[in-house]
């Protein structure tokens, strides 16, 4: 008879512990993070963040050194007989986005494209009319000074939500006037044009000049205007 027990056999225990999960976690970590750099590298190389030469010069100052009298004092002229040109329609166009009911803004904007007053925007251009009288509002001139010649393209601006215009960025210096009121803060829109070539847009007043990132087509940048000086009133 065989009275050799057995040996059992042992039950073989994984050496792994309760936290195995972690290096995979890790890693997995690593990677999402590796993708979320490049993102934004990618990012910042499209928009040409990398190309902004000082974030800082964002900002316009607006001063007495700034003022047009002439046209400050054509518009007071104008708005005493109950008319706007092209520069005053867009300050009340833009006051009046702000302050007007919704379901007037059509018929003002429209009187205003043809230069006329509606009794909806009537207390809006008295209120202009007397603010000029007292040089509280003025008109401003801020410069845009030639970019690289050999990188000619286009912008649009938009200024406190009402739409500039386009405008040229190349090898010539111009100008461009709108009225403002002391002490508010306009927001400047800066959008290169879909059909423009990559720009950088600069301009200048008296005391400060700013400039935007390279822009390639459709993409933004903005600056904010401070109108500080208070206005010395010269009459007509």
């Amino acid at each position: 008879m065989n009275t050799t027990v057995p040996k059992r056999r042992r039950r073989h225990r994984s050496r792994r512990s309760g936290i195995w999960w972690l290096p995979l976690t890790i890693r997995i970590s690593l990677w999402l993070g590796v993708v979320a750099l490049v993102t934004v590298v990618v990012t910042l190389l499209m928009n040409g963040g990398f190309d902004d030469p000082n974030p800082q010069s964002k900002t316009i100052q607006l001063t007495d050194q700034d003022i047009d009298p002439e046209t400050t004092n054509l518009g007071k002229t104008y708005l005493h007989q109950n008319q706007v040109d092209q520069r005053l329609a867009f300050y009340l166009w833009s006051e009046a986005q702000h302050r007007l009911p919704a379901d007037t803004l059509t018929e003002v904007r429209n009187a205003l494209t043809h230069g006329a007053v509606t009794l909806a925007s009537g207390g809006l251009v008295k209120e202009m009319s007397e603010d000029l009288d007292q040089g509280r509002v003025a008109a401003y001139t801020i410069w845009f000074e030639p970019g690289d010649q050999h990188a000619t393209g286009a912008v649009n601006l938009v200024l406190n939500g009402a739409e500039l215009g386009q405008y040229p960025v190349g090898p010539d210096r111009y100008a461009i006037t709108f009225y403002a009121k002391t002490g508010s803060v306009l927001h400047l829109q800066i959008a290169a044009a879909a059909d423009s070539k990559p720009v950088v847009f600069r301009a200048a007043t008296a005391t400060s000049e700013a400039v935007t990132r390279k822009l390639s087509a459709g993409k933004t940048d903005s600056w904010d205007m401070l109108v500080q000086q208070t206005y010395e009133v010269h009459n007509p």
